[in-house]
């Protein structure tokens, strides 16, 4: 961090000199975001051309990349008023949050092919051989020595939550909602925000919200989802198990495509949206005209022009130079910029009574997005305020009457092996329940004991001394 940001972080943490120091801060600031965004923008779209090609990018992630072309062609490379910037800025906003609803459903049905695949790994030796299954104790014991084998007590969590989720589940249904509800009433005086959260892990993790938007968005994958729904998995056979089973690898292998671009597309998103933010605020002595902010922008220059042309070119020595030139510069920026975001946010929390009367309440909302673009977060929701709600017991009891209900419905229309998935992957995802080194035993003998599905054990076993290696 320069002597002179160090100075000005200073005298705005003590209140001192304000009227001055803010306004200084923010043109740094500006200029910080926006070479920092200009530099990554540049490494992302190399990468991003890289992908498009290797992966041949059609439907929504090509359309995407188009729009997003343009927008750099017509406002990252030519001189626009602020004007021409803010209607960009709207325009990519729309994608972003267009990107984010993609992904979102893309997510639930990552959840909903993982517990088919679950499902159908619990059959697969009905048609495989088996080797000779130590007694439920050994295994217990086995189980026992891999969760407690470490003193981190979140390793410790952790680990017994990847044993609930690949354990047989013999739980009645009461049961599970108990847990369900324990979890849930755990979080009494917690956020808003916190309930919102958990709450949709849930949902996701047992297919709650599977919508007609969601078929219309991706139609190959909701038909999958239809066949593998008439799966009797009682009576199934061999080939209709390994029908079943490439179905779900096309699934993956789909979702694990479209998910790479999409995660690309909104790392080059965050970087474009940040530097149309700050450049209207960036002054003429603009650090993008020194060499690393010229080398940025020759790559993204180049990279758009290819993007032209109808096949994929290797980098010239030129771009490859600007890749030397802009090389660690990312690193070297990423303590300001952590600065930053420290010394944004306690301005937005105690001097906005300044910072309007000054008339910079919208650079400061500018440098706040771009605080927040960077988050560790990429699908973060740009104005999101954290709630200074606290839940109360009564509405936590109306949320879990509302969402136990929604799970018996949801149960009754599924195959028992797809319940007991679910069960399975949205236990793995609730806190703890258990309070002593006993009743870890207990139940991991009591799924062993009352699994009389030997093909069923096995997979499960199979897996977790696979996590045990």
């Amino acid at each position: 961090m320069s002597k002179n940001l160090i100075s000005i972080y200073k005298d705005i943490i003590s209140n001192h000199n304000l009227e001055e120091s803010i306004p200084e801060l923010f043109n740094i600031a500006a200029e910080k975001y926006n070479t920092y965004g200009t530099v990554r923008l540049a490494l992302y779209y190399y990468t991003g051309y890289e992908m498009y090609w290797d992966e041949n990018w059609t439907g929504q992630p090509d359309k995407y990349i188009k729009i997003i072309n343009n927008i750099i062609s017509d406002a990252i490379l030519q001189v626009r008023s602020k004007e021409e910037l803010e209607k960009h800025v709207k325009q990519i906003d729309e994608i972003r949050k267009s990107i984010t609803g993609r992904m979102e459903m893309l997510t639930l049905f990552v959840d909903l092919f993982e517990i088919y695949e679950y499902a159908l790994n619990r059959v697969e030796y009905r048609f495989e051989e088996m080797d000779q299954i130590n007694e439920d104790e050994e295994l217990a014991k086995e189980v026992l020595r891999y969760i407690f084998d470490v003193e981190d007590n979140m390793m410790i969590n952790e680990r017994i939550k990847e044993v609930i989720g690949q354990l047989p589940v013999r739980i009645t249904k009461q049961k599970y909602f108990d847990y369900i509800s324990d979890s849930l009433y755990g979080l009494n005086g917690a956020s808003e925000d916190i309930l919102e959260t958990y709450i949709y892990i849930i949902r996701s993790c047992a297919m709650l919200d599977l919508s007609s938007d969601i078929k219309e968005a991706y139609p190959v994958l909701w038909d999958k989802k239809e066949q593998l729904e008439r799966l009797d998995f009682k009576n199934i056979t061999k080939n209709q198990y390994d029908e079943a089973t490439s179905l779900v690898q096309e699934a993956v292998v789909f979702m694990e495509t479209e998910s790479s671009a999409y995660y690309n597309l909104i790392e080059l998103v965050n970087e474009l949206y940040t530097v149309l933010l700050c450049t209207p605020y960036i002054g003429q002595a603009s650090e993008n005209h020194n060499e690393h902010g010229e080398a940025a922008l020759h790559i993204i220059k180049s990279i758009n022009n290819a993007f032209t042309k109808d096949k994929q070119e290797e980098p010239t020595s030129d771009i490859l130079d600007s890749f030397g030139i802009i090389e660690g510069l990312q690193e070297d920026m990423e303590y300001d910029i952590i600065s930053l975001e420290d010394i944004l946010f306690h301005i937005d929390k105690n001097h906005r009574t300044i910072v309007d009367s000054l008339g910079k309440g919208e650079r400061l909302h500018a440098l706040l997005y771009s605080k927040n673009l960077h988050s560790s977060s990429l699908f973060i929701e740009l104005d999101s305020k954290e709630s200074e709600e606290l839940i109360d017991r009564e509405r936590l009891g109306k949320e879990i009457n509302k969402l136990v209900k929604e799970l018996e419905d949801r149960f009754q229309s599924l195959d028992r092996v797809i319940v007991r998935a679910i069960m399975a992957n949205t236990m793995s995802k609730m806190p703890v329940f258990f309070n002593s080194h006993t009743e870890v035993m207990e139940y991991v003998l009591y799924s062993l004991n009352k699994c009389t599905d030997i093909a069923e054990k096995y997979a499960s076993m199979e897996i977790i001394e696979s996590m045990i290696e």
